[in-house]
């Protein structure tokens, strides 16, 4: 078992070896959630380093409140929001609500994370994707991802159940198609 706490605090004194650990613990979980952005891999893989140099220079300011893979992915969504800033891309369309539980699937067997649920994703906005892929793919909590993405825990839970609203009628949809 890795201690975490210990790699950031010899991290923190400049040990590089300790932050290498870091980096391989966490950049495939980084990668292929600002993959979900991009079809760019070059773009993707810009975003990912960036937030690792942008890590390893303020290590120091991490304050451990939560997990470094939380503070890292605050940092790659902050440098893929830069970089649509800059090209005008990023829209932030999110509204304030209350969440009313409603299930996608109906077990957990049922999400099968498949080329067609990336294309099915494209539907959401940036924020609802972030937050359904935080919370349904990689196991966030709602506090946690309300820390990353800078928003209330109120509002994680409702861009989760409209998300959950969105994709189901795409689903929907799809399977009238077939």
């Amino acid at each position: 078992m890795i201690n975490e706490s210990a790699l950031i605090e010899k991290g923190k004194a400049g040990n590089q070896r300790a932050f290498k650990s870091l980096f391989e613990i966490n950049v495939d979980q980084l990668y292929r959630f600002l993959s979900q952005f991009s079809k760019n891999t070059d773009e993707v893989e810009d975003w990912v380093q960036r937030s690792f140099i942008k890590a390893f220079l303020n290590i120091d300011k991490f304050q451990e409140r939560s997990k470094f893979s939380t503070w890292l992915i605050r940092i790659g969504i902050n440098e893929m929001k830069t970089d649509y800033r800059k090209n005008n891309l990023f829209t932030d369309n999110v509204v304030e609500g209350i969440e009313k539980p409603l299930q996608l699937y109906t077990e957990e067997s049922d999400f099968e994370w498949n080329h067609d649920m990336k294309i099915i994703l494209d539907v959401l906005e940036e924020t609802k994707r972030a937050i359904f892929i935080l919370y349904e793919v990689e196991g966030y909590s709602h506090m946690e991802i309300s820390e990353m993405l800078g928003i209330s825990e109120s509002l994680s839970r409702t861009n989760l159940h409209r998300a959950k609203k969105l994709l189901q009628s795409s689903l929907l949809k799809q399977k009238d198609v077939i």
